[in-house]
């Protein structure tokens, strides 16, 4: 019976899927196999003290994405204004995007879609940073070679967005290879964060108001 007990709760206490969930506040979700949040960890302060406030293991991941928008609009950390972003990985990706897109985001709030992967998020993590802003930081240095990790710890989604898009509104090309301080390369299949711009691209949609479950 303990070794049955031992081997439940290995089943149930298991990530298979994580959420990375970036406005400013940095908060990833581990998901299990029944769809409930079995981790919460935040990457800045900002997710940290929203961690302090709202408990989020053992719901499913639906309710708990609810919950954290429900806190960060009511504390001003999400407004219409901002751009909120869920990236995903996992091997069931897109039925868990499937999810998310049926959670807006408040108002008129931006909302961004990525998929990622195991590598990308170790690596992101050596970094002390979410591996979704982390992606984005990636796609931000493909264009402007002179950009940190460490800068990016200091911005929020919007502002690396805007830089992006700032970028591609001086020529640059949508899907041109980073350059040499670049993670990804769009012609390897082996490198360790995929190109954001080869089969990862975003999903954009604006938000509307949300409903807890």
């Amino acid at each position: 019976m303990l070794l049955l007990g031992t081997g439940g709760y290995t089943f149930y206490g298991s990530p298979v899927s994580y959420v990375s969930i970036d406005v400013n506040p940095s908060i990833e979700l581990g998901i299990n196999r029944l769809g409930r949040v079995v981790s919460a960890n935040a990457y800045n302060e900002d997710g940290q003290q929203i961690l302090a406030q709202v408990k989020l293991k053992n719901l499913s991941y639906p309710k708990a994405v609810r919950l954290l928008l429900d806190y960060e609009t009511a504390e001003n950390f999400l407004t219409e204004n901002s751009l909120l972003v869920f990236t995903v990985v996992s091997e069931n990706a897109e039925a868990i995007l499937s999810k998310l897109a049926g959670i807006s985001a408040p108002g008129n709030a931006s909302v961004l879609t990525y998929v990622s992967d195991r590598d990308c998020m170790k690596e992101a993590h050596q970094h002390a940073m979410s591996f979704g802003k982390y992606r984005a930081y990636l796609e931000l240095s493909g264009y402007d070679g002179s950009i940190t990790v460490e800068d990016c710890h200091g911005m929020t989604m919007g502002d690396i967005q805007n830089r992006i898009e700032g970028c591609r509104g001086h020529g640059g090309n949508e899907n041109q290879e980073p350059s040499d301080t670049g993670s990804w390369d769009t012609d390897s299949q082996d490198n360790n964060c995929q190109n954001p711009d080869n089969g990862n691209s975003g999903h954009h949609r604006h938000g509307g108001h949300h409903r807890g479950e």
